[in-house]
């Protein structure tokens, strides 16, 4: 079986009141670290006026980073990065702004606020199951589509595009093992004439 991936897929906003401060958790989908870090800045741009900004995000193959932005080491990235994991995130980013109230927390008590502020968003988020795979292009005449489609779906793959011409041109999508490509072939040798277009990452059908 191809390995499941978690990925933040929808927004999710939360937000909480400790001692006067406020923190406000975000969950954004970042697909890799360009993304992450791109959502990151949009979060400093629509709260220009908040004391702290501290996020985390995991963007796959042991990428993550943290930042607490000015709070006691390990007080709020450190939290934010626990609650992707503990979720089994791979893709996707938890900032929590916070509004100074005035009153310190203690270190204790930041760890609790920002913890808590970033599961609720990550809670109020959508999440989907992503499958590594690969896309392909294939010709065939039109009575063979048929087949293709059958057989296409006794190993998981999943038609994106259909072009009819002289022959039904098909991009498909299979997921990223060896047996399902072999199975494929085996069943339908025309298959093995099919063109790599490259690794895709696929969202499953069901959110979590």
């Amino acid at each position: 079986m191809a390995q499941t991936l978690v990925a933040i897929v929808g927004e999710g906003r939360a937000e909480i009141s400790v001692s006067r401060s406020r923190f406000i958790g975000l969950a954004s989908p970042a697909a890799d670290s360009t993304g992450a870090e791109e959502a990151v800045g949009k979060i400093r741009l629509a709260f220009p006026d908040a004391s702290h900004h501290s996020f985390a995000w995991r963007a796959g193959a042991g990428q993550e980073r943290l930042s607490d932005d000015g709070e006691p080491q390990g007080t709020a990235g450190l939290p934010l990065l626990e609650t992707l994991r503990r979720a089994g995130v791979d893709f996707g980013v938890v900032a929590v702004v916070r509004y100074y109230g005035g009153r310190n927390l203690g270190r204790p008590g930041l760890y609790r606020a920002y913890l808590e502020a970033a599961k609720a968003a990550l809670a109020a988020a959508a999440l989907a199951d992503l499958v590594p795979g690969c896309s392909y292009q294939i010709s065939l005449p039109h009575h063979r589509r048929p087949t293709l489609m059958r057989e296409l779906a006794s190993v998981r793959g999943e038609v994106s595009e259909t072009v009819w011409a002289d022959k039904v041109e098909i991009t498909y999508w299979l997921p990223e093992e060896g047996q399902a490509r072999r199975s494929l072939e085996d069943r339908m040798p025309e298959a093995t004439a099919a063109r790599l277009l490259g690794p895709q990452v696929h969202r499953m059908a069901h959110p979590r």
